[in-house]
């Protein structure tokens, strides 16, 4: 029975992710450097059926949170999710890159030269440039209780909907489902669905039930902060790996770089320009070039003795885990991106 409607707690933050939930699309981003974390991280593996999970809250630990760089959420208070926003397939080396716009509402030179190729006409390479949307979780899942997981999902397909059943459009508020005493289990149906050829996993049925307990001591102690993971660019580093120029270090010295920087830009500059789609003079789109990717079984056997996971979509296990649109759900990216390290 549902009876913790509430109006404190997370509400601001609740409200925050009720108002945006129809922007960005669902996508791997990828920008969250799990490496960097001190112990062992468990994933939550998505399967069809009938799901509970509590969502454990997290302490803010850096100014690279977005909510502290909007001035909305200040260095040691709490969060539910940390939401941000990618862009997948980023140059030559085609990397993850952490979008500086939507993220942080700084210059992003990614969202630029998208710009640029919508502006002469090249409507799909802009849209391959799109930023996505992606949410990351700390969870409790219940059938494994007092295990603490990470759930990193597409925005559109997850928190959209759960901040919309959350949502009470007759006396105001959200169900305060995070908090610490008195939040609520949440429960959700997951599905496999094939939408023009790729499949992922649907998320519907959301509703909520009162805790048992509060969350247990340990899982809150436990939470990962994952603004401290975030892998934040400046706006040259950004543009550098656009180009490639990250990878043009031992001849700079003896001629001239041909790419250039439009403006000298960190993320921490003031967000004082005109929008780039009102830019007269926007540079011609530069061409980047992506190398190919081998799906070849030998070599992923010589890898690793023959001894290692297969993609079931045909690219490298444990090296392509955060690349390709299917990587968004796949049932194997944990043991991936663990294969990684």
């Amino acid at each position: 029975m549902i009876n913790k409607k509430k109006k404190g707690g997370m509400a601001k933050r609740y409200a925050n992710s009720y108002a945006s939930r129809d922007s960005g699309s669902g996508s791997k981003g990828g920008v969250i450097n799990y490496r960097n974390y001190d112990g062992e991280i468990k994933f939550f593996s998505l399967v069809e059926g009938k799901h509970r999970i509590n969502i454990i809250p997290y302490v803010i630990k850096t100014k690279n949170h977005p909510l502290v760089k909007s001035g909305e959420a200040e260095i040691g208070e709490k969060d539910y999710v940390l939401d941000f926003y990618a862009h997948r397939g980023v140059g030559p080396v085609e990397k993850t890159v952490l979008c500086l716009k939507n993220t942080y509402g700084k210059p992003c030179p990614i969202c630029e030269q998208a710009a640029a190729l919508r502006k002469v006409g090249k409507e799909k390479e802009a849209n391959a440039l799109k930023p996505s949307r992606r949410v990351v979780y700390n969870i409790e899942d219940l059938k494994e209780p007092g295990v603490l997981k990470v759930f990193e999902t597409s925005h559109y397909l997850f928190e959209k909907e759960l901040i919309e059943e959350a949502r009470d459009d007759d006396e105001g508020g959200f169900i305060d489902f995070a908090d610490e005493e008195e939040g609520m289990e949440i429960k959700f149906r997951a599905s496999k669905v094939t939408k023009n050829g790729m499949e992922f996993t649907e998320f519907k049925s959301f509703g909520f039930e009162d805790r048992d307990n509060p969350l247990d001591e340990k899982l809150l102690e436990d939470a990962i902060s994952f603004d401290e993971l975030l892998v934040v660019p400046t706006y040259e580093e950004a543009e550098k790996i656009l180009y490639g120029d990250d990878e043009e270090d031992e001849d700079e010295d003896d001629e001239p770089k041909s790419k250039k920087s439009k403006k000298s830009k960190s993320r921490d500059d003031e967000d004082d320009e005109e929008d780039e789609d009102d830019e007269d003079d926007e540079p011609a789109p530069k061409k980047s070039s992506k190398k190919s990717k081998s799906n070849d079984e030998d070599d992923e056997d010589a890898k690793c003795g023959g001894n290692c996971e297969k993609c079931p979509h045909g690219h490298k296990f444990g090296t392509d885990c955060d690349d390709f649109d299917e990587c968004d759900d796949c049932d194997l990216w944990p043991k991936c991106v663990k294969a990684s390290k």
